[in-house]
């Protein structure tokens, strides 16, 4: 599951130290992973003979599952944590594997939102749409844990802040795509000149070239770079998760992303099984911080919500 560096202008966990939370993220997956399998083949072959988790209560309070425990919880009204509800007895009893996995995806989801928009002192407000925005969720949940993603993120070009596409670093390369939301009725079209045209069913409309949009992206990154002294491959595209794109590759500089080779698009990241690169981490910290960011203190944020409880 790729990692979501930036959110917008929210505060990213990862804008503190970038050199230590990619790990740690992979690491407290892996033993949440590891945890949730062997609590589920336990209940499994225990038929009920002895109370969940009972194997791994412990004396000292660094046990593995105690740790991991502790990183996965709800955010407490006095206390920062990470987390998501553990699943009960009756849910690992009566749950396959595979509905454990599926699980454990969302509440991977809800994890990295948090630490998205939220640090120890630091908090974004953020929007509940993101939780059921599917192409982000797509991203996140298809892509290698050694991927970085900056969705829509704003960054700084000569001290202007600039709205821009979603950005996925990977070890090897570096992509800007422009996404186009649709059904599966959906159909994306070039017209003459500056514009694209959007059909579905009896409706369309046109909208500005996508090209458009991922040049101003792509600026704004070599821009980056080259103040840092970095390189790195920068390669486009204009996606399209759920509907058709017709328009001929040939004439396109953006590599063509729709319903119809999307897996292929997918499968492609999926070959390059890199670890994490320094020179990756070099440049996520150089994005990151050239990333526009709108928070407040935690301590506010918790003071107003207490005047709000009081005025019911």
């Amino acid at each position: 599951m790729a990692q979501l560096l930036k959110l917008a202008d929210y505060v990213s966990r990862y804008e503190i130290d970038i050199y230590r939370y990619p790990s740690r993220y992979v690491r407290l997956k892996k033993e949440r992973w590891l945890r949730l399998k062997q609590d589920w083949e336990a209940t499994r072959s225990s038929h009920g003979n002895f109370p969940l988790f009972q194997h791994y209560e412990e004396e000292t309070s660094l046990s593995l599952w105690k740790r991991t425990r502790s990183m996965f919880s709800r955010k407490d009204k006095n206390e920062t944590k990470e987390e998501v509800d553990l699943p009960t007895d009756w849910q690992l009893r009566h749950r396959s594997l595979e509905e454990i996995k599926t699980n454990f995806l969302q509440e991977l989801l809800e994890f990295q939102l948090n630490w998205a928009s939220s640090t120890v002192s630091e908090i974004s407000h953020l929007n509940r749409e993101y939780y059921n925005d599917k192409l982000l969720q797509y991203l996140l949940q298809e892509l290698p844990d050694t991927f970085f993603i900056f969705y829509h993120p704003v960054l700084f070009a000569r001290k202007a802040p600039v709205d821009c596409d979603i950005i996925i670093l990977s070890p090897n390369d570096l992509w800007i795509i422009t996404p186009l939301h649709g059904n599966k009725e959906t159909i994306f079209s070039a017209l003459e000149g500056r514009y694209w045209q959007r059909r579905d069913e009896d409706q369309q409309e046109s909208f500005l070239h996508p090209n458009i949009s991922l040049k101003r992206t792509k600026t704004v990154i070599q821009s980056i770079l080259e103040k840092e002294g970095l390189s790195i491959p920068v390669r486009t595209a204009i996606l399209s998760k759920d509907s058709y794109i017709d328009v001929g590759q040939g004439t396109q500089l953006a590599k063509l992303i729709d319903r119809r080779n999307l897996f292929e698009f997918r499968d492609s990241f999926l070959k390059m099984q890199a670890p994490i690169k320094h020179t990756q981490l070099k440049i996520a910290d150089a994005i990151l911080q050239s990333s526009l960011t709108i928070s407040e203190s935690r301590l506010n944020a918790d003071i107003e919500e207490d005047s709000l409880e009081n005025e019911k």
